[in-house]
C-alpha cells in the first residue's frame, strides 16, 4: 500500500477512535438513571403525616418553612403561603413512584378497598402538579395469584379488572411483584399472565414492568415482554446486598437471558438484614435505614453496624455507578419509607446522582 493511503488511512482510524473516546466520555458525563421508588400503602401517614382524605390543606403539612414554589405560587395554582410537604418534596422529584400494593382478594380479582381508592385520589395530586409517573404494584405468592390466572377465562377477566383500574385512576402502568413461581407448571402460568398483560399494556398505552431476582430464575421469554425488569439485587445469601453481588447479579442478567441494558432498574435495599445461616430464609432480623442510623450512627463508608449488612451512602453511590457504566435504564429503592431525612439519606445520594 502506497505511504500517502497508509498515512490516510491511519489519520482516519486515529479521528475514529478519538471520537469514539470522546463519545464514550460524554455518554458517561450525561447518563442520568431513571430514578424510581416504591411506595407501601402503609407508608402514606408517616410520608404525609395527615388526614389522607384531603380535608386538612397539604401545605399544612409536615412545611418545609424555607422553601417556596414561586412558579406555583405566580401562577395561582397554590396558595401564596404554600410549603411543599416532605412527601410531595421527595416523591416529586423522582421520575415514578410505584403504589404497594394491590393483591388479589378472596371475592374478586383485585383486593383494591375504599382505602386504596382514597390513597390513589390523594397521590394523583403529584403526577398531576410534576413529571413523576405514577404506577400500580400488583403483589402477591403463588398461593394468592393462582386461583385469578390459572383458567384462560379467569386471567382474561382479571387482566380486564388491571385495565379498569389504570384507566379509573390515570396511572401510569402495573407492576407485577410475583413471589415466586414454584416450579415449571407456575412459571408457564406467569408467562401466560405477563403475555396478556403485554398485550393490555400496549393496547392502552400503559406501562409494564416485572420484579425478578437473579436467583428465582422464570422462563426465558418471559423476560423480553415487559418495558422494564426491576432487578431485586438484594435477599441475597451471606450481606445479602454487596457492591459485588449486585455487579454480578446485573452480568449474569444481561449475559443469560439477554436483557438490553435499556430495559433494567436496579434494586436497591433501603434495609439491612443480620446473616444466620442456619435459618430457613438466611436471615433471623432486619432494620429499615433509618433505624440502623438512629441507633448505631454508621459512617458514610460503613456496610455493617450492630450485626446489619446493609447498604450506606458510599455503596449506594457505587452502585449507581454500575447503572452508569452498564448504560442500565436506572435505579429503584425498596423503599422510600425506609430512608432518614438528614444528612445522611440515601434518597438525596440517588436524586443528586450524577453531580
Amino acid at each position: 500500500m502506497p505511504r500517502k493511503n497508509t498515512a490516510v488511512v491511519i489519520s482516519a482510524l486515529f479521528i475514529f477512535l478519538f471520537h469514539s473516546f470522546l463519545s464514550a466520555q460524554q455518554d458517561e458525563e450525561t447518563y442520568s438513571p431513571r430514578k424510581v421508588t416504591y411506595l407501601p400503602e402503609y407508608r402514606l401517614q408517616q410520608m404525609f403525616p395527615a388526614d389522607v382524605s384531603g380535608n386538612l390543606p397539604w401545605y399544612d403539612m409536615n412545611p418545609f418553612p424555607r422553601f417556596e414554589n414561586p412558579y406555583y405560587n405566580k401562577k395561582r395554582i397554590l396558595p401564596t403561603d404554600y410549603r411543599q410537604a416532605r412527601g410531595e418534596y421527595l416523591l416529586g422529584n423522582f421520575d415514578e413512584f410505584i403504589y404497594f400494593t394491590v393483591g388479589f382478594s378472596q371475592g374478586d380479582a383485585l383486593d383494591f378497598d375504599a382505602k386504596d381508592r382514597e390513597n390513589m385520589l390523594y397521590l394523583s395530586r403529584i403526577p398531576a402538579m410534576y413529571k413523576t409517573q405514577m404506577s400500580l404494584c400488583l403483589s402477591g405468592s403463588s398461593q394468592e395469584i393462582l386461583p385469578w390466572v390459572r383458567d384462560e377465562e379467569q386471567l382474561i377477566k382479571t387482566v380486564e379488572t388491571i385495565q379498569d383500574t389504570l384507566k379509573k385512576y390515570n396511572l401510569s402502568g402495573i407492576d407485577l411483584d410475583w413471589e415466586f413461581p414454584r416450579n415449571d407448571e407456575e412459571k408457564e402460568i406467569h408467562l401466560a399472565f405477563i403475555r396478556e398483560l403485554k398485550l393490555m399494556t400496549q393496547a392502552t398505552g400503559k406501562t409494564l414492568s416485572m420484579a425478578v431476582s437473579r436467583y428465582r430464575l422464570l422462563k426465558e421469554e418471559v423476560y423480553s415482554l415487559p418495558d422494564t425488569i426491576h432487578l431485586m439485587a438484594y435477599d441475597f445469601y451471606g450481606r445479602h446486598s454487596t457492591w459485588e453481588g449486585t455487579l454480578e447479579a446485573v452480568e449474569y442478567m444481561m449475559a443469560r437471558f439477554a436483557i438490553p441494558p435499556e430495559k433494567i432498574l436496579l434494586g436497591l435495599p433501603f434495609y439491612g438484614r443480620i446473616f444466620d445461616g442456619y435459618s430457613p430464609d438466611y436471615w433471623k432480623k432486619s432494620q429499615s435505614y433509618f433505624e440502623i442510623v438512629r441507633d448505631y450512627a454508621p459512617g458514610p463508608d460503613s456496610d455493617e453496624a450492630g450485626g446489619y449488612f446493609f447498604n450506606g451512602p458510599d455503596t449506594v453511590r457505587k452502585k449507581l455507578n454500575i447503572a452508569a457504566e452498564h448504560t442500565l435504564s436506572g435505579i429503584f429503592i425498596w423503599e422510600i419509607g425506609q430512608d432518614i431525612f438528614t444528612g445522611a439519606s440515601l434518597s438525596r445520594v440517588i436524586l443528586d446522582y450524577p453531580g
